[in-house]
């Protein structure tokens, strides 16, 4: 008995490392997200001279977002402490809070709400105010996503691998 409560203590401190090395790469990875995120019209005017298209720069900046709010969702998940089985991204999960956003986004970059706005509404000024200012926010849409994605993720941490060839007590 005290040989198994001394195995799964081990295990736990083991677990218990792993997890905090990973918190705090992850408190590293959110604050320089964030920061990267903040300043980024000072990283626009850094690669003025680059002549980037612009299509590539709004992709860079929700990008950062989207991997910023991936973070936050992984610490979540981190703090969590989960008990699985093996490594896994749980689709049920992210199909159930990801669902919004990934409509959202998808809308607010196709011209169907405009399609709709425009032939059903007869682009009527409150619909389209309505749109502007519920879809333009993507910023907010693509942190959402990215913690839908964070959050879905499983992962089992690393325990003593016991191999078939090896006697187990």
């Amino acid at each position: 008995m005290i040989l198994l409560i001394s195995r799964s203590f081990r295990n736990e401190k083991r677990n218990w490392r792993m997890r905090s090395i990973l918190v705090v790469i992850n408190f590293i990875n959110i604050f320089l997200y964030y920061s990267a995120f903040a300043y980024f019209d000072t990283i626009l005017e850094a690669f003025a001279k680059f002549d980037l298209p612009l299509s590539f720069l709004l992709f860079l900046k929700y990008f950062i977002v989207f991997i910023l709010g991936f973070s936050i969702g992984f610490l979540v998940i981190l703090g969590m402490r989960l008990k699985v089985k093996r490594n896994y991204f749980d689709i049920k999960v992210f199909f159930l809070v990801g669902f919004i956003p990934l409509i959202a986004l998808a809308i607010s970059y196709s011209g169907i709400a405009d399609l709709i706005i425009n032939r059903v509404f007869n682009s009527n000024t409150t619909i389209s105010e309505l749109y502007y200012y519920f879809f333009s926010r993507t910023d907010i849409w693509s942190i959402w996503l990215g913690i839908a994605m964070g959050s879905s993720v499983r992962l089992k941490l690393s325990e003593k691998r016991k191999y078939k060839h090896q006697i187990i007590d």
